[in-house]
């Protein structure tokens, strides 16, 4: 959104590693590390010659006073309220001259590097899970009106075939004029939407009328992030999750009955303070239970400012790692498994990229992700952006 709006204003956007004269550092707050990763990146682009101008935005201008972004390099700081007028704040901020470009009244179309585009329709979140800072960047949770959904979501459709709806927590989405369930009806119903992907669905947020409608809707792409976090009941309770492990399994087992072949993702966090052997043990039982394609796994980071921060409970760091290790090992497994039962059987793929002939590939290949989310290979020059159908036939055209 905030390319589309530059470009809208008349700046040219320029690929990665082509000099710019302005920098955009998205910052990450989700964790500590990622948190010093933004200071390091204006750092480290502060050192280019000739200078560019740096501008700051993201989750981490919550945490601090500009005056920690200027020292450290940054010119301009946008607060996560100003993203919307990125493009004027640069401009009133820096001697460029009036470029034209659109009218005020004139929506954004955003300008996206990928062949799917996203389309945001929320952002905050009220949950205020115990070692998340999100709430405290992002604030509660607001939804955006129905038509500006619509709108965008019509206008990216005419250059991208997937749209993925994203939001901090989209399954909260209300409007006076529409539930989460709405919008999705509703951008399907746009004739151009080529396929529909969500992201991460919340337990207890309806995932299982979202299972029943991709049962019905063939261009709501069978995937489902559902996060687990953990196993373990006690383990919940102190994460403050609103759900228990047997409600979590229930609407699991209620969705794989509605859509077998979903590909099924969910994040794990591994040495969670409190976490002892036996409760480490009920999660793997959970991961092993259920056919898991995208396990994201975590080692628990300390993040300043959560409760969590300071629980008593703490898992030793090379513990936390070793018990990660294990889980990402059994999804490695679990994804090939899932793979394994996609052979020989017709699957669509949104083409991303292709690469020229080799002595494998006399025909060239071209690679891109299926509806599930797996990643496929196809002999042959296809377009990139297209969604064709193939038939895998070993694990080497589809992981």
């Amino acid at each position: 959104m905030m390319a589309g709006q530059c470009e809208a204003a008349g700046f040219a956007v320029v690929s990665p590693g082509e000099a710019a004269d302005v920098l955009v550092v998205q910052s990450c707050a989700v964790t500590h590390a990622a948190e010093h990763e933004a200071f390091r990146v204006i750092r480290r682009l502060r050192r280019r010659v000739p200078s560019p101008i740096i501008v700051v935005t993201g989750c981490v201008t919550a945490l601090h006073d500009e005056a920690r972004f200027r020292d450290e390099g940054a010119d301009i700081v946008v607060p996560q309220l100003g993203k919307e007028r990125m493009a004027d704040i640069i401009r009133a901020s820096t001697a460029f001259p009036p470029l034209g470009g659109r009218d005020a009244t004139d929506a954004v179309v955003p300008r996206f590097f990928t062949t799917r585009a996203s389309v945001k329709i929320q952002d905050g979140c009220d949950f205020r899970c115990a070692y998340c800072i999100v709430p405290d960047t992002r604030g509660a949770s607001v939804s955006r009106p129905l038509a500006a959904i619509l709108a965008e979501a019509t206008a990216v459709a005419a250059r991208h075939r997937e749209i993925v709806l994203t939001g901090v927590n989209v399954a909260a989405y209300r409007r006076p004029e529409a539930t989460f369930f709405d919008v999705v009806r509703q951008v399907l119903a746009i004739p151009s939407v080529g396929r529909l992907r969500l992201s991460s669905i919340e337990p207890g947020h309806g995932e299982r009328e979202i299972a029943r409608l991709m049962a019905d809707a063939p261009r709501l792409c069978r995937m489902l992030h559902y996060p687990l976090q953990s196993g373990d009941d006690g383990v919940l309770r102190l994460m403050r999750r609103r759900y228990t492990v047997a409600e979590y399994c229930d609407a699991l087992e209620d969705m794989l009955g509605v859509v077998p072949a979903v590909g099924l993702g969910t994040d794990v966090i591994t040495g969670f303070p409190g976490e002892t052997d036996a409760a480490f043990d009920n999660t793997r039982k959970i991961v092993e239970r259920y056919p898991f394609s995208n396990l994201h796994v975590f080692p628990y980071s300390e993040r300043p400012g959560t409760p969590a921060a300071t629980l008593p409970g703490s898992v030793p760091i090379a513990v936390r790692r070793e018990r990660a290790a294990i889980l990402s090992a059994l999804g490695e497994t679990k994804r090939r498994a899932f793979a394994q039962s996609f052979i020989g059987t017709s699957v669509d793929v949104l083409v991303e990229k292709w690469s020229a002939p080799t002595d494998q590939w006399p025909e060239g290949r071209s690679c891109g992700w299926t509806s599930e989310y797996l990643e496929a290979t196809l002999s042959g020059h296809h377009p990139i952006g297209d969604i064709v159908s193939f038939t895998p036939r070993s694990l080497s055209a589809i992981t």
